[in-house]
């Protein structure tokens, strides 16, 4: 017997000694915070341990051992747990009736990676033979060279979406997806770039393996740069919040309430293993207007119920109601999975009494294709016939509204997109006798408003009453407080139609704008993302204060 490389290094030995503690703790911490489903600022520590430990076991790939077919294994496993995970999170999240808005199967992948990790660094421990070594696990030639040159491809490809990221508003699915996702991306280039190198071949010219390096490392800093500037963006939210408001965040929750809210504005386990919700009650598809003349002829609109856990006296809510109003360019989208479901749940077990709602859509051509169209809500309907069926809506919760405990003395509107315009419409044109839409038991105390395409809907093709279309026109001296929510790199909604919301709402009444850095459109779909996270922390202030 002899020792393996590692062993005749003092300091990669230590490494891996490390390595497998990291794995155990990272494991058991794990299980611990998926049973008691905190979300401490404390945790940030074991998120930062997780991460590092994943990348730590990746890097260790490159110490040969004998078993370098497993090696092999865990990077693959690597790229497609990480290619699976939010995806698995989000349709857990957008799932309405799965009550936890977690997904087994993560969690399984992401504690595998680091029993599997754990393993492979004991193996790397063990003394080999050195015809062990020679016999070792090797890849066809012609297979090892046709796999390289796939997966530098995909280091080109890299390339490309860093591009993506940074320039940002390209108005398409990889603005959608790419900047909430990004910490993902990056663990997969880091591991792409690894296993590059771990395939090169030995005699493999050093400048070669020095631009594997590089392009690996700048790509893995640059996938990571959404989560860092956002973290460094939170003291310039904060700023923004006590300007329009006059408190600081951390002063609006008492002292007896806090165990129910979220302790800070990101916790980053919750970015792997999905945020879960808290107790609730659903209802679903609940028939609140079905047309019988004129435009509206044939049209059936629905909404699902939220409601808070029995026996939720104790609960911040108090059965304040909470309408949200789907996005989808005016010509697509609906309720349910489609509008952030998680959303809906996490403020139900808060003690909010939540409706999800649908309003009539126009049949001109849709923006977003990959959106559903449920055909029992669509006609010719301009942006006034979406406000006025958001109307209706009220008119039903104020003849039912014991049916689901709901104090129509606070109310809060809240869209994104297309539905953040006529949340806007709805909320304000409250105070505006011609425009006012909403039956008079309902009382509007705040507007919570999602990169709202205010003035837009025109060059979709969509007629409507100009202070409809831009709600901005509406803004008065006694208009509800708004929290506004808007990323930067938005290709499809411009941040400058925020910031001009924001300012014209400002100079009149009280409106704080939360700007995250390189968010494109629909950068908050990921719940349990660094953008969602921050933006969750500050909507459960904004309702609790004005509530």
């Amino acid at each position: 017997m002899v020792n393996s490389p590692i062993h005749n290094n003092k300091y990669l030995h230590f490494f891996i000694r490390a390595l497998i503690i990291a794995n155990c703790a990272s494991i058991l911490l794990g299980l611990i915070y998926i049973i008691t489903k905190t979300s401490h600022s404390l945790w940030n520590i074991y998120g930062v341990l997780l991460l590092i430990t994943l990348l730590g076991n990746v890097t260790a790939t490159l110490f040969h051992t004998k078993h370098r077919s497993l090696d092999y294994i865990y990077l693959v496993l690597t790229i497609i747990s990480m290619l699976l995970l939010p995806l698995l999170n989000r349709n857990a999240s957008e799932d309405v009736l799965n009550t936890t808005s977690r997904s087994v199967i993560s969690i399984t992948l992401l504690l595998s990676l680091l029993v599997l990790g754990g393993v492979l660094a004991v193996l790397k421990l063990r003394p080999f033979k050195k015809t062990d070594e020679a016999s070792s696990y090797e890849i066809n030639r012609t297979l090892r060279i046709t796999i390289q040159i796939l997966l530098s491809a995909f280091l080109v490809l890299g390339i490309y979406l860093a591009y993506q990221l940074i320039t940002g508003r390209s108005a398409d699915k990889i603005e959608m997806v790419l900047p909430t996702t990004s910490l993902f991306i990056s663990i997969i280039f880091f591991t792409i770039s690894i296993l590059i190198l771990k395939m090169l071949h030995k005699k493999t010219k050093a400048f070669v393996k020095a631009t594997v390096i590089i392009i690996g490392l700048s790509l893995t800093v640059i996938f990571s740069l959404p989560l860092v500037i956002t973290l460094a963006t939170i003291q310039n939210v904060e700023s923004n919040y006590m300007k329009a408001f006059g408190v600081k965040s951390a002063d609006i929750i008492p002292a007896e309430k806090k165990q129910y809210f979220t302790d800070t504005p990101f916790v980053l386990p919750d970015y792997f293993f999905g945020a879960a919700s808290g107790d609730h009650q659903v209802k679903q598809d609940i028939l609140y207007f079905e047309g019988t003349t004129g435009i509206d002829k044939g049209i059936r609109l629905h909404f699902d119920a939220y409601m808070p856990p029995k026996h939720a006296e104790e609960l911040p809510g108090n059965h304040t109601v909470l309408i949200r109003i789907h996005g989808g360019a005016w010509t697509a989208g609906d309720k349910g999975h489609l509008n952030r479901a998680q959303i809906n749940k996490h403020f139900a077990s808060l003690g909010y009494v939540v409706f999800d709602v649908q309003h009539g859509l126009s049949n001109e051509e849709r923006l977003f294709e990959f959106l559903e169209v449920p055909a029992n809500k669509v006609a010719g309907f301009s942006v006034d016939d979406m406000v006025r069926h958001i109307g209706i809506f009220t008119d039903y919760l104020a003849e039912h509204y014991e049916e689901y405990g709901a104090n129509l003395d606070s109310v809060f509107i809240s869209g994104r997109s297309s539905g953040g315009q006529i949340a806007n419409a709805v909320g304000l044109g409250s105070k505006n006798r011609q425009h006012n839409v909403l039956n008079r038991n309902l009382t509007i105390k705040g507007i919570i408003s999602v990169y709202p395409a205010n003035g837009l809907s025109k060059k979709a093709g969509i007629e409507g009453t100009r202070e409809i279309i831009d709600p901005s026109l509406l803004v008065k001296e006694d208009s509800p407080p708004a929290l506004i929510y808007q990323g930067t790199h938005d290709g499809f909604v411009d941040q400058s139609v925020s910031k001009k919301f924001n300012q014209t709402y400002s100079e009149k009444s009280k409106s704080a704008l939360i700007l995250l850095p390189l968010a494109g459109h629909a950068s908050n779909t990921y719940f349990s993302g660094y953008y969602n996270q921050v933006f969750m922390y500050y909507m459960e202030r904004f309702m609790y204060q004005h509530q």
